[in-house]
């Protein structure tokens, strides 16, 4: 089963998300938070960290899993955690970044289950 894993980077009520680019198969064009794919022998942690100081730069420490699932094939994780560092967006895959407070990102098209994961950070508080 392929890992894969994204990171749940937020900073005053909002949420970072980015805008896949046409780069890839699944949901091109659509919205949702850094991650991807697991490497030969990485666990989800170091699978997270590398994601996303590759898609934006940043540097991130996984904290909590929020979520874990299986979809076709593969075996994710949702992580929420801390952060540093400037943005700095990986353009062969993503479009556009921004900070979104929960209501204008539920109006977003979301890829992979961004809606569930947006759901769970308002009903916490830590999105609004």
């Amino acid at each position: 089963m392929i890992l894969a894993a994204s990171a749940i980077i937020l900073q005053n009520n909002k949420i970072l998300l980015l805008q896949r680019s046409n780069y890839t198969e699944h949901y091109p064009l659509y919205w949702g938070c850094p991650g991807g794919r697991a490497v030969a022998g990485e666990t989800a942690e170091e699978n997270v960290i590398r994601e996303v100081k590759e898609e934006c730069g940043l540097d991130f420490k996984p904290t909590e899993i929020l979520k874990k699932g299986v979809w076709e094939a593969r075996e994710f994780f949702r992580f929420l955690g801390t952060w540093s560092g400037e943005i700095t967006i990986q353009e062969e895959e993503v479009l556009a970044y921004d900070w979104y407070s929960y209501a204008k990102a539920m109006e977003l098209p979301l890829s992979f289950d961004y809606r569930e994961i947006l759901e769970l950070l308002h009903e916490k508080g830590l999105l609004k």
